[in-house]
């Protein structure tokens, strides 16, 4: 009991120090916010107002691989590859989402950047593999992580994560989300919480 106790207080002490570090991050660097946040255990609920985004779908490649190939063409298209040929600001963080398949990462993953609110009409993309859209006001569970990770322990964490929420009989959309802000580790996993209707 007091090594559970032990490893429940560390893993939240862990989370607040990550937490605040996205904070200070995104003091500085204007990142897209939650407009309410509810502390939960060692998971918060966050409340993202409406965004814009550009996203890219690729398969049959590693994580890093893959996140290198989706922000490549992302990052093409706000610098110039574009129906308007001109910058499209963007704004952090960088998110990954997909589906865990038997224990590991399913073969596609989306990446997507959000265009930042100043931006009415964002252009078109001239990348096919390029899309735009507008993600609707939502609820996430998050968990704030600040360490650099490989492939497999992204596995583990959003495993983790996601037995915590069942075991808490939280209902969540099965795909993960992980947010990052640098390239040093600093980043979220989520997962979008499913409101019953009925309630």
């Amino acid at each position: 009991m007091l090594r559970l106790f032990l490893t429940v207080s560390v893993l939240f002490w862990h989370q607040l120090a990550a937490q605040d570090e996205v904070d200070i991050f995104c003091d500085e660097n204007d990142c897209t916010e939650p407009a309410e946040v509810i502390v939960d255990k060692n998971y918060e609920e966050e409340e993202f107002q409406h965004f814009q985004w550009a996203r890219t779908t690729v398969t049959g490649m590693d994580m890093n691989r893959a996140i290198e190939t989706g922000l490549e063409r992302l990052f093409n298209y706000s610098h110039f590859s574009n129906a308007a040929g001109t910058i499209v600001p963007i704004s952090a963080p960088w998110v990954v989402s997909g589906y865990m398949e038997n224990g590991t990462m399913g073969q596609a993953l989306l990446t997507s950047v959000m265009i930042v609110a100043e931006v009415i009409n964002p252009p078109e993309p001239t990348d096919p593999t390029v899309q735009l859209g507008i993600q609707p006001t939502d609820w996430y569970y998050v968990r704030d992580f600040d360490q650099k990770l490989d492939g497999q322990q992204y596995e583990k964490l959003v495993t983790e994560f996601q037995q915590d929420l069942e075991q808490d009989n939280q209902h969540f959309d099965p795909r993960f989300i992980i947010a990052f802000f640098n390239t040093h580790g600093l980043m979220q996993i989520a997962f979008r919480k499913i409101v019953n209707s009925l309630g």
